[in-house]
């Protein structure tokens, strides 16, 4: 089984550093999937998208998308759980809603894993108040100068090291 594999596992993802290279990784090998998946969403308001054992549904209302979440088979669903402003250039929203759409499948991934040796009980929805594209991330929500550095220092090399190998 390969560290990807594991990730999308409930054997998988319990440190921020692993949801964080995850998320990087995920940013690399979808860019062309993500870019379509933008467009169409730009183009028809909504989208789905399965990864895991869960289900993302987004949204777009006044150039602000959003999504939902639910556990696939399942009735229960989280509304509104992220969101983001888009502005009038298309290309700029598209590169922002590529990160966007990055986030929210760690979040997705990590809620809703499939079913490995280490069962994962349900408790609600978890996710970070802030997205790791953003700096408020790296500076929890302060001191942006702060954040800025400490995303500099940020080593993520190890993990997608071990996420690229198959």
């Amino acid at each position: 089984m390969s560290y990807f594999e594991k990730c999308l596992t409930s054997d998988g993802l319990f440190f921020q550093k692993e949801k964080r290279a995850l998320y990087k990784y995920l940013l690399e090998i979808n860019k062309c999937f993500y870019v379509n998946q933008a467009n169409q969403l730009l183009d028809k308001g909504i989208i789905t998208r399965i990864i895991a054992n869960g289900e993302a549904t987004y949204f777009l209302k006044d150039r602000k998308v959003n999504y939902s979440a639910r556990k696939l088979n399942s009735d229960e669903i989280y509304l509104n759980l992220r969101d983001v402003k888009l502005n009038r250039n298309r290309r700029y929203s598209i590169r922002k809603l590529e990160k966007f759409f990055a986030q929210c499948d760690v979040d997705v991934v990590s809620n809703f894993p499939i079913p490995g040796r280490f069962p994962k009980e349900e408790s609600g929805y978890g996710f970070n108040a802030y997205p790791f594209y953003t700096l408020a991330y790296y500076a929890n929500g302060r001191n942006y100068l702060k954040g800025i550095v400490k995303k500099l220092r940020t080593k993520d090399k190890e993990m997608l090291t071990k996420l690229r190998n198959l």
